[in-house]
């Protein structure tokens, strides 16, 4: 740490350009029932099936549209539109092997946040900007959205229309001597699977705002590069024994730790 840093002195002041976050928000949802679409292939395994599984979920995209909340200025509408994929299980009617296979569903969660007003627009060297005639008189820029997500939690999975179980029905009384109808109803081309996730979320709205900042000094790099021509074997050696992974910790001791980091 430079002398300066440790002094809390600085030598000058610049200008930098920084993504400022005006509001945010932190979300917790329970996503239920979402319909999974899969391809031609795992609806067949689909149809001839009697149990399935979602064992694994992962977030692979999330698409946003933002516009301006009316009558409250400053205030925007965010539409996130969030893709899954889904690792399934599909157990046969036969009850063979499980077969492996991929799903995705679709969810969109709106949000309403702060993100201040801007009548500019920017344009860099390094962008592919193409510039649109809207026929507005004055337009605004909207801010810039974006959002942190994990790996949603799998709660629960149903299976619609089993082919394994059909349901029988009948236009009348099976007693009455005109006899009731053998065959069982169902539709094999229409098997769905729906699914339930668990979904942590932070959504914010930033902007592009020139901010002044210190300038203590340079930061110069004090570690030297290290070229480390060592056998794995050595490698391995140098690593210390993890004794903490065979003694996992108790409830107790995780409470006491946790207590001490409140405290910091």
């Amino acid at each position: 740490m430079s002398d300066s840093v440790k002094n809390n002195t600085f030598s000058d002041a610049v200008c930098i350009e920084a993504m400022r976050v005006f509001d945010s928000c932190s979300s917790q949802d329970c996503l239920e029932d979402l319909l999974v679409n899969v391809d031609a292939d795992t609806q067949t395994l689909l149809n001839r099936s009697s149990h399935v599984k979602i064992p694994c979920a992962e977030v692979i995209d999330a698409a946003f549209t933002v516009d301006p909340v009316p009558f409250n200025k400053g205030f925007y509408s965010v539409d996130i539109t969030y893709t899954f994929r889904l690792d399934m299980e599909i157990t046969p009617c036969d009850e063979g092997a499980a077969e492996q296979a991929e799903g995705s569903a679709r969810f969109n969660k709106k949000v309403i946040l702060y993100g201040s007003e801007g009548n500019t627009k920017s344009f860099r060297s390094d962008e592919n900007n193409e510039a649109v005639i809207n026929g507005c008189s004055c337009c605004s820029t909207v801010p810039i959205a974006s959002v942190s997500v994990v790996d949603p939690i799998v709660l629960g999975t149903k299976f619609i229309c089993n082919p394994c179980q059909p349901i029988q029905t009948c236009g009348y009384d099976c007693n009455d001597g005109q006899g009731c109808q053998d065959e069982p109803v169902f539709d094999p081309t229409n098997r769905q699977v729906k699914v339930t996730l668990g979904l942590f979320s932070m959504i914010k709205l930033e902007r592009p705002v020139p901010v002044l900042m210190p300038v203590y000094d340079y930061s110069i790099p004090l570690k030297e590069c290290s070229s480390n021509t060592d056998s794995p074997c050595e490698v391995f050696e140098k690593i210390s024994f993890p004794t903490d992974e065979f003694f996992p910790k108790g409830l107790e001791t995780e409470d006491s730790d946790n207590d001490t980091n409140d405290q910091c």
